[in-house]
């Protein structure tokens, strides 16, 4: 019912995580998903007319998206309407490195969307979509080649973060404070500060969105394994630290999410 065609930059892929194009079969009425914090940004774009429409948890209207615009990080589920033949394109970064490429602040974009024009010229990125996805990646290859901004990353205090974000990830999740301070050797303001201007969250709330996110990926690739099983390899204690970290970021049980259709989150939950 989703399709999803990815693709990776060849000369900035410390900076850029990946591309990808996401197709809703024409034949399925409207699709409808729970959508997960992923601790990513992204520049999202909607080819088709009709954009899709986003429910935040503590409301009970549904908003239109903007044709393109840029994600922040966020703290709760939303809930995604697509139409039947809508056709998306994705630019994911990682999720410190947006700075790179745009000047905004990071942290005001936690928990809300800014359409693209509000941060920048959008008109370079329309020019990049092509009939071919594989032509659309490359051509948003050399736009934010031609966009970087070395002075955003090449300082100190990107070096920690990087440092950091590369510890959550190869770990997933699985990692203390402590670890992390040592990791930097910085104080834990500084390093608190520095994630809010790169990240928009703190390593703390970041931390356990990776870890959850790898429970989900890893719940979806072994579908035969209890949720107990899940819950240790993703390093919880016990099942109800796992039901803790869902009510935080997702409300609702483990069980209640796997009984319904997560198509998109069981694609970039591990992308």
């Amino acid at each position: 019912m989703i399709s999803v065609l990815t693709g990776y930059p060849k000369k900035i892929r410390h900076l850029v995580k990946s591309f990808w194009y996401l197709e809703v079969d024409r034949g399925i009425g409207i699709y409808q998903e729970e959508i997960v914090p992923d601790g990513h940004h992204e520049i999202i774009f909607h080819v088709n007319a009709e954009p899709g429409k986003i429910k935040r948890s503590d409301t009970t209207g549904w908003v239109e998206e903007p044709r393109a615009f840029v994600v922040g990080q966020t703290l709760r589920k939303h809930h995604l309407q697509l139409l039947p033949g809508a056709r998306l394109y994705g630019i994911r970064f990682y999720p410190h490195t947006l700075l790179a490429f745009l000047r905004l602040p990071v942290m005001e974009l936690t928990d809300r969307i800014f359409a693209l024009e509000t941060v920048t010229n959008a008109r370079p990125f329309w020019d990049c979509i092509a009939d071919d996805p594989r032509e659309t990646f490359s051509n948003f290859e050399r736009l934010l080649i031609e966009s970087l901004q070395d002075h955003a990353i090449c300082n100190h205090g990107y070096e920690y973060v990087n440092a950091a974000v590369s510890s959550v990830l190869g770990n997933a999740g699985q990692v203390t404070g402590v670890q992390l301070l040592r990791r930097t050797g910085i104080s834990k303001v500084h390093l608190d500060n520095l994630f809010l201007k790169y990240v928009g969250i703190t390593p703390k709330a970041f931390s356990r969105i990776i870890q959850l996110n790898f429970f989900i990926a890893y719940r979806t690739a072994h579908p035969l394994s209890s949720l107990t099983q899940c819950s240790y390899a993703a390093g919880y204690y016990d099942q109800s630290h796992l039901a803790k970290a869902f009510d935080a970021f997702i409300g609702g049980s483990p069980g209640a999410y796997f009984s319904h259709r997560n198509e998109i989150n069981g694609v970039f939950t591990s992308l």
